[in-house]
């Protein structure tokens, strides 16, 4: 199992590092190689975590991603010039190549939730309201909270509800504190989110 940081290790550079070759064999060689070399690192891969790129150059890449079998990998601490090493060593018996390195600033995803129940909202409310070290709110996030107390009782028969709650916002951040983030959230059916979006320097 890949090593995984503490909380003081977020601070750590990452990289966006674009692979030539099979999705399964960069996936298998990445992760051999850091815990064969027991490294304390990871990587992250961009289709398990919805990591996206900015602008249309994004979509254009995504699309050759699929027809030309690149794959996008996040790699911790420079380890890409590890791997970029022995590669090199095995270029004859590895089908794999690095194509492009670019180091992450930081990262985003848009978001957006809505509920009739209180309780849920308040959770809602205290999600989004306490981030966790490494992230912020961007401005305009403002829940807007909508009390109707003449429905109260009646929500099983009729489209009209005692209490509603909706947001919108975007959470913003180190890519580690992002990626974490977003994974606690996702499965939240009350809560819709936007692909992460990567900043680079």
């Amino acid at each position: 199992m890949l090593k995984m940081f503490s909380d003081v290790d977020i601070n750590r550079p990452y990289y966006d590092v674009v692979f030539s070759g099979s999705l399964d064999l960069i996936k298998g060689f990445v992760i051999g190689f850091i815990e064969g070399n027991e490294l304390e690192g990871e990587a992250i891969f961009s289709d398990e975590h919805h990591a996206d790129d900015e602008g249309k150059f994004g979509q254009l890449l995504r699309l050759i991603a699929v027809k030309d079998k690149t794959v996008r990998v996040i790699i911790c601490c420079r380890f890409h010039e590890l791997i970029s090493q022995a590669l090199e060593k095995r270029k004859d018996e590895i089908p794999i190549a690095i194509q492009s390195v670019k180091k992450i600033k930081g990262a985003s995803f848009g978001f957006r939730y809505k509920t009739f129940s209180e309780e849920h909202g308040e959770k809602l409310k205290n999600v989004f309201g306490n981030l966790p070290k490494g992230l912020t709110m961007e401005s305009g996030y403002s829940p807007e909270e909508i009390l109707n107390p003449k429905a109260k009782g009646i929500e099983a028969y009729a489209p009209l509800h005692h209490y509603e709650l909706r947001a919108r916002g975007r959470v913003s951040g180190l890519i580690r504190s992002v990626i974490d983030f977003y994974g606690q959230v996702e499965h939240n059916s009350l809560v819709e989110l936007e692909p992460i979006k990567l900043e680079y320097e």
